[in-house]
């Protein structure tokens, strides 16, 4: 008898530490998943007080900002006409090789509409394409910003420094 009191009392003690220990692992599951939200709250206020701020320095993507000085370069004569619009729709298509071409361009544009001027995105984006293009790529994006530069006519002087700027701010050394 008490050899079975003995094994009851062990069966009794494991399943009790059995269920402590379940609910203890069960609690650090808990404060690792609040964890999780807090960083993601933290990360989430972050980007969306960056983005209000200025939607310029949301800009994280290199086609994302070649698209945006696109746009405001050929809204340097006035507002962006339909041909510039359907051009710089095909440059992003066919030289960057972008598919999702209408949600990239919605999103330039409303970056491009909080610049002043064309100069204002070469100016801050240059480091990001310095960084994140080869040269022969941003040498891409240079012939594609004077392509859409004379899509409505002859550039203007505004758009020709535009383009001499962008030149100079993407190290382009050849003519």
């Amino acid at each position: 008898m008490p050899v079975l009191l003995a094994i009851i009392g062990a069966l009794g003690a494991a399943a009790f530490w059995y269920y402590r220990l379940r609910d203890v692992g069960r609690a650090a599951h808990e404060v690792v998943d609040a964890a999780q939200r807090v960083r993601g709250a933290y990360r989430r206020k972050r980007f969306r007080t960056k983005a209000e701020s200025s939607p310029i320095e949301a800009v994280e993507d290199p086609a994302a900002a070649a698209a945006a000085m696109l746009i405001a370069l050929a809204s340097e004569q006035g507002t962006l006409s339909l041909a510039a619009e359907r051009a710089i729709k095909a440059e992003m298509e066919q030289v960057m090789g972008l598919s999702s071409v209408d949600e990239v361009f919605t999103f330039a544009r409303w970056v491009a509409d909080h610049a002043t001027d064309p100069n204002t995105l070469s100016l801050r984006f240059s480091r990001l394409w310095l960084a994140a293009l080869q040269p022969s790529e941003r040498m891409d994006l240079h012939a594609m910003a004077a392509r859409i530069a004379a899509i409505d006519g002859e550039p203007t002087p505004i758009q020709v420094n535009c383009l001499k700027m962008l030149k100079d701010r993407l190290a382009l050394t050849r003519s």
